[in-house]
């Protein structure tokens, strides 16, 4: 079935093709209600086992997951029916590809804002056990509202076991941005997908390709071999493309890696970073359509609240500032209860709590956990895939708070945390949090609403074992947050267990001042079927200076 000659497949109107992969085509629709949306229909002609379709559902799931900040959100899909379809969210915006090609190699700040936001949206990806393999400038679209990556995997063939070095006509995907690992058709995981983001930042700083060669095959020779020419990259993104474009995947950095590292390396270059309340960021331009899901000319992805760009920094010295933008100004309640903190000029003050009861703490939202006490136990047992927030009745005077509290959980699969400068409310509010996970995962967490919807972002993730640390189930710890305003409406916010110092990030502070304790489900039971719970004991929250 041609799409053009039908007119409408699926209740969809077809206006016009915007471009063709190995496998689909993709066309600007709109749907029932008028709205423009991105369809990509596989091609007529193509050999589509079961098999190969249960991956791509399987993928496609997963792209759901996570386009709320990082891909395009798949709106529909039918993969069953005579013509096989996958329907997306359109925003306008140009691929890297795109950009590039019109307006030539990006410069050092944008460069760097740039490499940020793709390897948080990467790090997003990689988070819900995706690993995209084709990783490129022309997906990686850069919308109005940051980096969304697209086209999860239609283009190209998983069932290809051989070589594409030694197997005639078995190519799939871009040479030049491929990994060693996929080129020798070894085991492909994150690692290839960060290799894949060295050579399409090489191409953003430059404007070439990383690999070069004759034909094909020498391209392929190039990038199993050689080391690209990084002299034209500038400085932190050298060094960071450097290491992602390591041979060995197992010397490559994690995407969230990478957004440590490069976000430390923003903040760095001036001490007191600027945070823009601009509405509406003007997008990094150029010419180019809007995007959905699709490969090699049209993606997209729906406009959201965290924007990360870059500033002229006044000179190559201080390159970059990077802002978090909000996309409203408007003030979010603050919380409630019995206690408050002391008002501007007098002592700073306390609060402590042993948790034999909760009665005055709030927002212990029974739709979304059960929240009980057993001795000086608080049990927070939040429902699959929803968090609850229950607030201190305790609120400082300024965003500045330390907390404390020994924490655990017993079985199941998800994270325990603290919270600060926020509300637990969770139809209204916003609120920094730090997490350990059940996967061994040290969290930063910027929870907001934007629309309605609910926003969790991992702003930080850090890999336990690298700090030298393991959390096992009913091991209790000690947990720390600390909130600390540096002015200009940015506050920074330090996690720590048992006294040590494992994650941290500055970023813009929200209105509320509540606090208090956090717990998510990522699934309803763990292998051995025992369903997720956590347990606080000795809250305290302090303002600085407070005894």
């Amino acid at each position: 079935m041609d799409p053009h000659t039908q007119g409408s497949v699926a209740g969809y109107v077809c206006e016009r093709e915007l471009g063709r992969g190995g496998q689909g085509v993709v066309w600007l629709a709109r749907d029932q209600a008028g709205r423009q949306v991105v369809v990509k229909f596989l091609l007529p002609g193509k050999e589509y086992d079961e098999i190969a379709l249960a991956r791509v559902r399987r993928e496609f799931g997963a792209a759901s997951r996570v386009g709320e900040l990082a891909t395009a959100r798949v709106l529909d899909a039918d993969l069953n029916g005579r013509t096989p379809y996958i329907v997306s969210e359109f925003v306008p915006g140009p691929t890297i590809a795109e950009y590039v090609g019109t307006s030539g190699p990006l410069a050092s700040g944008r460069l760097q804002s740039l490499a940020l936001a793709v390897a948080h949206a990467l790090a997003q990806v990689h988070r819900v056990g995706i690993v995209h393999r084709d990783i490129k400038p022309s997906n990686v679209l850069l919308s109005p509202d940051g980096p969304r990556i697209i086209d999860f995997g239609i283009a190209r063939d998983d069932r290809l076991l051989e070589s594409a070095l030694t197997t005639p006509g078995s190519l799939v995907g871009s040479p030049s941005y491929m990994s060693p690992e996929q080129v020798r058709a070894q085991r492909v995981t994150t690692a290839s997908d960060v290799f894949s983001l060295g050579s399409t930042l090489y191409f953003a700083a430059t404007g070439r390709h990383p690999f070069d060669g004759a034909g094909s095959y020498e391209v392929l020779v190039a990038v199993c071999e050689d080391e690209p020419d990084l002299a034209a990259v500038p400085e932190p993104v050298r060094s960071v493309v450097a290491d992602c474009l390591r041979k060995d995947p197992a010397l490559r950095p994690t995407a969230s890696q990478l957004v440590t590292r490069l976000a430390g390396a923003a903040e760095a270059a001036d001490g007191t970073p600027t945070v823009s309340l601009t509405p509406r960021p003007a997008p990094l331009a150029g010419n180019g359509g809007g995007r959905g899901t699709g490969s090699d000319g049209s993606e997209g992805g729906r406009g959201r609240q965290l924007r990360l760009l870059a500033f002229a920094a006044g000179s190559a010295a201080a390159a970059v500032i990077l802002a978090v933008v909000l996309s409203t100004t408007a003030r979010e309640p603050g919380g409630t209860g019995g206690s408050t903190g002391s008002p501007n000029g007098s002592s700073p003050q306390s609060y402590a709590d042993d948790l034999t009861d909760s009665g005055d703490w709030t927002h212990k939202d029974p739709d979304l956990g059960k929240v009980t006490h057993k001795g000086g136990t608080m049990l927070v047992s939040p429902r699959i895939n929803l968090e609850v927030w229950p607030q201190a009745p305790f609120q400082p005077s300024t965003p500045a708070v330390r907390l404390t509290a020994q924490a655990a959980w017993y079985g199941g699969d998800g994270g325990i945390g603290l919270w600060c400068n926020g509300s637990g409310d969770y139809g209204k509010g916003s609120r920094w949090s730090g997490y350990v996970t059940t996967g061994q995962e040290a969290l930063i967490v910027r929870e907001f609403r934007h629309k309605g919807e609910f926003q969790h972002d991992r702003v930080v993730e850090v890999n336990l074992a690298d700090a030298g640390m393991e959390v096992k189930s009913q091991q209790q710890i000690d947990m720390a947050l600390t909130c600390t305003p540096t002015g200009q409406g940015r506050i920074r916010v330090e996690l720590a267990l048992d006294g040590k110092r494992v994650a941290a990030y500055t970023g813009p502070a929200f209105t509320a001042r509540g606090c208090g304790v956090s717990a998510f489900h990522y699934n309803e039971t763990d292998p051995e079927g025992t369903a997720f719970h956590s347990g606080f004991e000795r809250f305290t929250a302090a303002e600085p200076g407070a005894d």
